[in-house]
């Protein structure tokens, strides 16, 4: 059994270890909870196999880091999610169908479901992966065509992390790492719910699919009065998880569709609604003296998952830090 990590042996995602291990058999047992039938052979007997896997499930989405010492080479033979998997240090050699991928700094490889997966991995190899369930992502993917979908979303195996959205995606991925190695676990619910949002609709639109052609098409304007109906809805949700499927729901239009007239009439975009009504709603709580509270406490409530992001967004907005006001409201 594995001691403790000492701070040279830490490894992102370390509170949520899913297995460490030198044994292939105690590997694939841990896999295949997640990729059923799996198969791993160690390509190098000069080294031990030295296997870490950490999991950390938000809802629809799982975040994992994995690394190993020796050589491996994986079959899976039908992914059940959409994956990204994308090189931390190393690199890895994978093939998706017919597709394959050179897996280091600059291409991570993508998997659809129903698709068979061969990886090589290189000696001292270490990842992130991240699953999307397909359920999930599909929904998504409706509430910004504003249309049911034909045919299953498949993905082109390459993620090139060279092009601006597929780069933004990484960040967004190691930042909520960070965030989860920084103790910030559980979140808010409020705030893993549109952490999970922001990643599948970053997935679908930083990676080539069937259905790219659909998302980056040009877009036809929603009515005033359904950006209204949005403003309404989100003034009144404030403190929900605020999904693009309930904005397209509410509006009659796509999400596309709805967070273009956005820009277009108000100079920003739904989400950046929702955080000035909350923000607004966060002033009001710290100024209210009669019930005792903390920045952190408000923060949390209002949706906000890092501090030190809220902080700096209240600063902008109000010009002075959530702690100066709540300063101010106990000396009054």
């Amino acid at each position: 059994m594995a001691g403790p990590a000492t701070d040279c042996d830490r490894t992102p995602l370390q509170s949520f270890q899913h297995v460490r291990t030198s044994h292939v058999g105690a590997l694939e047992a841990a896999v295949w909870r997640h990729y059923p039938g799996a198969k791993f052979d160690i390509n190098d007997r000069d080294r031990t196999l030295d296997a870490v896997a950490n999991r950390c499930q938000l809802g629809s989405i799982a975040l994992a880091y994995a690394r190993n010492r020796a050589r491996l080479r994986i079959e899976i033979p039908s992914l059940e999610v959409y994956a990204l998997l994308f090189a931390f240090k190393g690199s890895a050699r994978g093939v998706i169908g017919r597709g394959s991928v050179d897996i280091d700094a600059d291409r991570g490889l993508i998997g659809s479901p129903f698709e068979r997966a061969h990886l090589d991995y290189g000696a001292e190899f270490e990842h992130f992966l991240l699953s999307v369930n397909p359920r999930a992502l599909c929904a998504k993917l409706e509430a910004l065509t504003g249309a049911p979908l034909k045919a299953p979303p498949v993905f082109a195996p390459a993620a090139d992390f060279q092009r601006p959205d597929t780069e933004n995606l990484r960040r967004l991925f190691t930042f909520l790492v960070d965030q989860l190695d920084r103790g910030n676990y559980p979140l808010h619910p409020l705030a893993s719910a549109e952490f999970e949002q922001a990643m599948i609709v970053s997935f679908l639109m930083a990676n080539d699919s069937n259905y790219s052609v659909l998302l980056r098409r040009s877009l036809p304007s929603a009515a005033s009065w359904q950006v209204h109906r949005a403003e309404a809805y989100i003034e009144a949700n404030w403190q929900q998880p605020l999904t693009i499927e309930a904005l397209a729901a509410v509006t009659g239009v796509s999400a596309r569709t709805l967070f273009h007239s956005f820009r277009k009439s108000r100079g920003y975009s739904p989400m950046d609604f929702v955080k000035r009504v909350r923000l607004n709603h966060a002033r009001r709580m710290l100024q209210d003296t009669r019930n005792a509270t903390s920045v952190t406490d408000v923060a949390f409530t209002c949706g906000f998952g890092n501090l030190g992001h809220f902080s700096g967004y209240y600063r902008r907005a109000f010009g002075e830090p959530p702690s100066a006001t709540l300063r101010h409201a106990l000396r009054a």
